[in-house]
């Protein structure tokens, strides 16, 4: 049985489901205004200044050993920036966690002002092995990311985004298990059958699993200011829920595309979604600098999930977006396949 659906999928990935056509040059349109120069850039999220977005460059999941880094964009002077990096002794994280190396594979971050009024920010990291890495940035006109600790993630357990707490703990998405063929993958995407979860992590009790936040290809994650729901993205259902902390229980979700990153922010919630099977997104590999597959920018309410607007894309100069971020009458826009983020005009 497991050998048809594998010959079920090798036949379906053959075939081009949306129009596709390669974005090759930096020059804006009619929709977005670029900025090129960065590698796959996964996420994105504002300085405290709100003067800087901090954004995390995707470089690849193990076994592969290709590393990204972080960087960060200047709004005033409009000009990309290196973090200078520092290295202290671990004590943000588990005491068992170690350094393993000053490079990088970033997906999902999460940045919050602590309890102690230092600014903490949160890295999942793929390479060169699965673990969260906790930085203190310390912001002037560059950025300082002063390394204060680290966790390892739980054996056989492959994370995507991260939402902390003001006292350090963080809640985090399992998106699936490390052994998980590609197949068994791409077929969950087909029939949107449950592949990970939500964890909980903090100092005394390390991980545990969230009840009741199972689900297709859980993604995205952030928590509201009172930290008693968590907002959560799975990408093959094209499910956005929230989920109360409380009553650990789903009370609002909504559905449109393959949700992949969210923010919450003071406008609302604002969420990316693919417009496009994970089959087609095969189309989108190496060999491609900029994959130009189809978005949607779905602005929620907080409290209900209601919709606040809704902003559909496709072939223009920026595709396959994985968070819309907000700042002034800007929408900002990165991309877990491409070179460059882009901004669009809120009307």
């Amino acid at each position: 049985m497991f050998d048809f659906f594998i010959g079920i999928l090798f036949f379906f990935s053959s075939f081009s489901f949306s129009e596709f056509t390669e974005i090759k040059s930096c020059d804006n349109d009619d929709s977005f205004s670029i900025v090129c120069g960065f590698q796959n850039p996964e996420d994105l999220y504002l300085s405290p200044s709100q003067n800087k977005i901090i954004i995390s460059e995707f470089g690849s999941l193990a076994p592969n050993t290709k590393y990204g880094k972080i960087s960060f964009y200047d709004l005033v002077t409009e000009s990309k920036g290196i973090p200078n990096f520092l290295y202290e002794e671990n004590t943000w994280g588990d005491p068992k966690c170690e350094l393993k190396s000053r490079q990088l594979s970033p997906h999902g971050i999460d940045l919050i002002q602590r309890d102690d009024g230092r600014y903490m920010l949160a890295v999942v990291n793929h390479l060169p092995s699965e673990s969260i890495e906790l930085f203190e940035l310390v912001e002037n006109d560059s950025i300082e990311l002063i390394w204060r600790g680290c966790v390892d993630a739980p054996e056989n357990k492959y994370f995507n985004d991260v939402a902390l707490k003001t006292d350090g703990s963080f809640y985090i998405t399992h998106m699936y298990d490390f052994d998980s063929s590609q197949w068994a993958i791409a077929f969950a995407s087909m029939i949107k059958n449950t592949t990970g979860e939500v964890y909980f992590w903090n100092l005394e009790e390390g991980f545990a699993s969230v009840s009741n936040t199972k689900g297709s290809f859980p993604n995205g994650i952030d928590l509201d200011a009172n930290e008693e729901n968590l907002y959560i993205n799975y990408w093959f259902s094209g499910k956005t829920v929230k989920f109360n902390l409380k009553s650990s229980s789903v009370e609002f979700e909504h559905l449109g595309g393959g949700k992949d990153n969210l923010l919450v922010t003071d406008s609302g919630l604002w969420v990316a979604a693919h417009d496009y099977s994970g089959l087609e997104s095969l189309q989108c590999d190496y060999s491609i600098i900029q994959c130009p597959l189809p978005f949607t920018i779905h602005h929620l309410a907080l409290e209900n999930l209601d919709v606040l607007g809704v902003y559909s894309f496709s072939k223009g100069q920026m595709g396959a977006a994985t968070v819309a971020l907000p700042y002034e009458n800007k929408i900002w826009l990165g991309s877990f396949h491409g070179d460059r983020i882009a901004s669009f005009e809120l009307k």
